[in-house]
């Protein structure tokens, strides 16, 4: 039985043991990465320290315990259960309402998919001199060979040390000299200035978290669980990697949002492109660090592209019960590879239709928080059901804490659309 194997326990590693560790840091780290720092991360980071300096920080605190604790709920599920996340919640809720998540997580995954494709065009835009509409084709048809291609390992753990390059703007804040007692004491009392409407401050609020964490991330995770083959012996990496990874992109992301305070505050002008994110790399160290920071939103944007692009067709496929997986070549799951080939097509048509990527991204982070809930709730039942779970389901302290953070979710799913109409889509 899957539960009784979830609760094996081996000595000492094995050499493929020691591998499916480095794997499944791997898959933390670039779940944490790509979910904290991608296109919109860096986006909402850099604009929220620049208009608002510290006083959104803990935004960063309440994203890293959020994601560490659900992605570790993904990963003990796929553990317990021995099958992915979408294939459990169809078995627990039923066809139609096992339903409600997946389209709301495929619209999200399409959205902020052509983010931050979007993101590697201007990018290499500003690596090349050549138009980012000339990169967004070249880009789609770049990252569908190489998920076509490559196997999961490949993927996954290239993508991971790619956006390792994103370290600059934690070299930059220290070289800038932030003031540690002040970015303290935001984090228990944040002061907003008056000249901001609270509209402004909570879009900011909701553009943050659902840049921090959005839906994808835990798909792609448990997925990656399954797919790796993590059994009983993986309960206590799985806790490891949850937060090692989680630590990582909010570290990252802390850094980024506070040196865009320290370079750009008070608000002088808008952060309305990859250059105007990139001031405070730029202050610190010149032409130089600025060239370091557009490499480390290409990689963060790939990494990010590569998590959406797998999320999604493990979502689908998973739902209909259709082979899956990046481990094997692309005809052993051909639908599943399908899926997200159909996901870059779509998501490079709305890049070229040419709308405003800066403002297209804070609204589409925005509506990625208000899905959250679409995700987490069903994701909290499984948990708790012990016909899935067994001993292993969610102990108290799990489901009071997982309650917290998804009572702000729903909170901040009812404010989004009364939000994006009163501040027109802008923080």
């Amino acid at each position: 039985m899957t539960v009784q194997r979830a609760e094996q326990w081996r000595g000492r590693a094995t050499p493929r043991q020691r591998s499916k560790g480095i794997a499944a840091l791997a898959l933390g780290v670039l779940a944490g990465i790509g979910g904290f720092l991608d296109t919109g991360g860096v986006i909402t980071a850099v604009g929220a320290g620049a208009r608002f300096q510290y006083a959104l920080t803990w935004t960063v605190v309440f994203g890293l315990i959020g994601f560490a604790v659900f992605a570790e709920i993904s990963g003990r599920v796929a553990v317990a259960s021995g099958q992915p996340t979408y294939e459990v919640i169809r078995t627990r809720l039923g066809p139609r309402l096992g339903a409600i998540p997946l389209i709301a997580n495929v619209i999200v995954h399409v959205l902020v998919l052509a983010v931050d494709l979007v993101g590697i065009a201007l990018a290499l835009q500003l690596l090349t001199g050549v138009g980012y509409l000339v990169w967004v084709p070249v880009g789609a048809i770049g990252l569908a060979l190489a998920l076509w291609i490559f196997n999961f390992s490949r993927v996954d753990t290239a993508a991971a040390l790619a956006g390792l390059t994103m370290l600059v703007m934690v070299a930059a804040i220290v070289a800038l000299g932030p003031r540690w007692g002040d970015i303290g004491l935001s984090l228990v009392h944040p002061t907003v200035g008056g000249h901001y409407s609270s509209a402004d401050y909570f879009f900011g609020v909701a553009s943050l978290i659902g840049s921090f964490m959005t839906p994808y991330q835990f798909d792609f995770y448990s997925a990656g669980a399954v797919e790796e083959g993590w059994t009983g012996e993986d309960l206590k990496r799985n806790r490891v990697v949850a937060v090692v990874g989680t630590t990582f992109g909010a570290v990252l992301t802390l850094a980024v949002m506070d040196a865009g305070g320290k370079a750009l505050y008070p608000y002088r002008h808008s952060v309305d492109s990859i250059r105007a994110a990139g001031q405070p790399a730029t202050s610190a160290f010149g032409h130089v660090g600025f060239i370091i920071f557009v490499i480390g939103v290409l990689a963060v944007s790939v990494a990010a592209c590569v998590e959406l692009c797998l999320s999604g067709g493990y979502g689908v496929a998973q739902y209909f019960g259709w082979d899956w997986g990046k481990s094997g070549p692309a005809r052993e799951a051909p639908m599943f590879n399908i899926v997200f080939l159909g996901m870059i097509v779509v998501a490079a048509i709305i890049d070229l239709t040419g709308v405003n990527p800066m403002q297209f991204t804070v609204i589409t982070m925005a509506l990625s928080a208000a899905a959250l809930p679409f995700s987490f709730i069903p994701l909290l039942l499984v948990a708790n059901d012990p016909q899935f779970m067994g001993r292993l389901r969610n102990p108290r302290p799990v489901n009071i804490v997982a309650g917290v953070v998804l009572g702000v979710l729903v909170l901040i799913t009812l404010a989004t659309f009364p939000l994006l109409v009163i501040t027109g889509g802008n923080f």
